[in-house]
């Protein structure tokens, strides 16, 4: 069933100040597209940007290191933008890579079509600018931390990260995580080996940190783990 575009963009804090009538311009500029789990959205470097809202499921972001490894730099969640554009009439091109964790719903807008846009809408323009500058200054802060700080300083960041966008608190005051992430894809996400990544957790799960299942992490140490983060 197709998305009701406009309702969508409204539960966007970037679209809030919009009137209906000005969403349903805005809204034919996007355009619904569908992923299966493992298809890729879009590849480093590739010359064709544009700006993507995920409407369901779940994207992860990825980037080649000088020295050839792939690590995760960002998880997109539901109503979150992504993507990126170019106004200065060089060759646009994405800075990561894109591909869908579990079978995902977005909407697109191309590069020209947000030029377009931005005719009309300046202030929109510049608000989905700022939101993508500051991601990719996110994606930088990422890379920085994994060539310095401690592998267990790193995956703590990353939960607490993760308690703090997706997590929700129990009556015992944990957080939990209910989202399919592997411990590939916290490996990746904090540029360290699978069977560092797995030692650590298995070590936290012992000693009543975290708690992990499939498909869900239990924080139950926040102290712990924020201590160790260097919150």
């Amino acid at each position: 069933m197709a998305i009701n575009k406009v309702e969508f963009l409204k539960q966007i804090d970037l679209f809030k100040n919009f009137s209906d009538k000005e969403l349903e311009e805005i809204a034919k500029y996007f355009h619904e597209k569908h992923y299966n789990k493992n298809d890729y959205l879009f590849f480093e470097e590739d010359a064709e940007p544009g700006i993507f809202i995920l409407v369901d499921g779940l994207i992860k972001l990825l980037k080649e290191t000088p020295d050839g490894k792939t690590i995760i730099v960002r998880l997109v969640f539901p109503k979150e933008i992504f993507g990126w554009i170019e106004f200065g009439g060089k060759k646009p091109r994405h800075t990561y890579t894109a591909q869908a964790v579990l079978p995902s719903t977005v909407l697109y807008m191309s590069n020209q079509d947000f030029i377009n846009l931005s005719m009309k809408y300046p202030q929109l323009a510049l608000m989905i600018t700022c939101d993508l500058s500051a991601k990719l200054l996110e994606t930088y802060e990422v890379l920085k931390s994994i060539a310095s700080g401690k592998v267990e300083e790193r995956i703590a960041k990353l939960l607490i990260e993760l308690g703090d966008k997706i997590g929700k608190e129990t009556d015992e005051g944990y957080l939990v995580i209910e989202a399919p992430i592997t411990r590939q894809d916290i490996a990746e996400m904090t540029g360290t080996t699978v069977e560092t990544a797995i030692r650590i957790m298995s070590k936290w799960k012992k000693e009543g940190r975290i708690e992990a299942q499939r498909g869900k992490i239990v924080l139950k140490d926040l102290d712990y783990l924020e201590e160790l983060a260097g919150y």
